[in-house]
C-alpha cells in the first residue's frame, strides 16, 4: 500500500505540474501576443492568400490572416480579417497589397504607407487592399494587345491599296518638292552672290537720298525766309491799305458826300426851273415877274 500511495502521489503531483506549466504557458502567451483586429477588403481576386498567412508592414512581420470571406452586404467586396500586433500603429496613408510568395503560388498581405496623412488610422475604417503588381500588369497586357490589334487593324486599313497610290503620289510629290526647293537654294546662293552689289548699290542710293535730304533742308529754308519776307511785305502792304482806308474815310468820302449833297441841291434847281419853263416859257425871255411883296414885308401895302 505505501508503494502504491507514493506512485499515486507522484502522478498527481506531475499531472497538477504539467497542467499548471500549460496554463502557464497560456497565460504569458496571451500576455506577449496581444492583437488587433482590422479589416481589409478588395474587388479584384485573392487566389494564393490562405487563413494563417502572415501580414507584413512595411517588410516587418505584423501579424496573421485570421479569416477571408465574401461581405454579407456587397458580395462584390472580398473582406480578410487581419490580426495585428497591438504595439503597431498605423495611419490615415495605410494600404495593402497583395505580393507573390517565392515561387510557390501562395501570397500574403503587405501593408504600406504611401505617407500622405500621418493621422491615425480610425477603428472600424477597413483598409483598401489595392491591385498587385501582376494584377496591374496583367490588365495593361490586355490593353496593350487591344491597343496592338487596334493598331494593326489601321495598318491594314491604311495600307490598302487605294492608300498605297497615294502614299506612292505623296513621295513623288516629295520627291519634286525636294528638287524645286534644291532649285530654289540655287537661287538663293546666286541671289546671296549678287547681294554685295546690291548693297553697294542699296548705299549709293542711301547716299543719294542724304543729298536730296540735305537738299531739301536748305530749299526749306530758303523757303521759309522767302516767306518771312513775303510776310513782312504783306504786313507793311496791310499796314498801307489801313492807312490809305483811314484817309479814305476821314478826308476823301466826307468831301465827296459834300459834293453829291451840291449836286442834288443843283439838281433840285434845275428841276424847278424846268418846271417853271414848262409852266411859263415867256420866263425864259422877259424873266419872271416879280413877286409880290408879302405882309410884314418893306413896302407893303393894303388894298384900298
Amino acid at each position: 500500500m505505501g508503494k502504491d500511495s507514493f506512485a499515486l502521489a507522484t502522478g498527481l503531483f506531475m499531472a497538477i505540474l504539467i497542467a499548471g506549466i500549460v496554463m502557464l504557458s497560456i497565460w504569458l502567451g496571451g500576455v506577449q501576443h496581444q492583437v488587433k483586429t482590422y479589416i481589409a477588403e478588395t474587388r479584384a481576386s485573392v487566389t494564393g492568400l490562405k487563413v494563417g498567412s502572415t501580414v507584413y508592414y512595411r517588410g516587418i512581420e505584423a501579424g496573421k490572416v485570421s479569416d477571408i470571406r465574401f461581405d454579407p452586404e456587397n458580395p462584390l467586396l472580398i473582406i480578410v480579417t487581419l490580426k495585428i500586433d497591438q504595439d503597431i500603429a498605423f495611419t490615415r496613408g495605410v494600404y495593402a497589397a497583395l505580393e507573390m510568395k517565392g515561387v510557390t503560388g501562395l501570397t500574403q498581405i503587405a501593408l504600406k504607407d504611401n505617407g500622405d496623412d500621418p493621422a491615425p488610422f480610425p477603428s472600424g475604417q477597413r483598409i483598401l487592399i489595392k491591385p498587385s503588381l501582376i494584377e496591374r500588369l496583367s490588365v495593361s497586357g490586355e490593353s496593350m494587345v487591344k491597343q496592338t490589334q487596334e493598331l494593326m487593324t489601321r495598318l491594314n486599313h491604311l495600307l490598302s491599296d487605294k492608300n498605297t497610290q497615294y502614299i506612292e503620289q505623296i513621295l513623288r510629290n516629295v520627291d519634286m518638292a525636294t528638287q524645286k526647293f534644291n532649285l530654289l537654294q540655287d537661287t538663293a546662293d546666286n541671289t546671296l552672290e549678287q547681294l554685295p552689289a546690291l548693297t553697294a548699290e542699296a548705299h549709293q542710293s542711301l547716299i543719294k537720298i542724304n543729298q536730296l535730304a540735305d537738299e531739301y533742308t536748305q530749299l526749306s529754308q530758303q523757303l521759309n525766309q522767302e516767306i518771312g519776307t513775303l510776310s513782312q511785305q504783306s504786313l507793311a502792304l496791310l499796314q498801307t491799305g489801313t492807312a490809305v482806308g483811314q484817309q479814305l474815310l476821314q478826308t476823301t468820302l466826307p468831301k465827296a458826300n459834300l459834293l453829291i449833297m451840291q449836286l442834288q441841291a443843283t439838281t433840285r434847281r434845275f428841276d424847278r426851273v424846268g418846271t417853271m419853263i414848262e409852266k411859263d416859257p415867256q420866263m425864259f425871255l422877259f424873266g419872271a415877274e416879280p413877286l409880290q411883296i408879302a405882309p410884314g414885308e418893306p413896302g407893303f401895302k393894303e388894298a384900298q
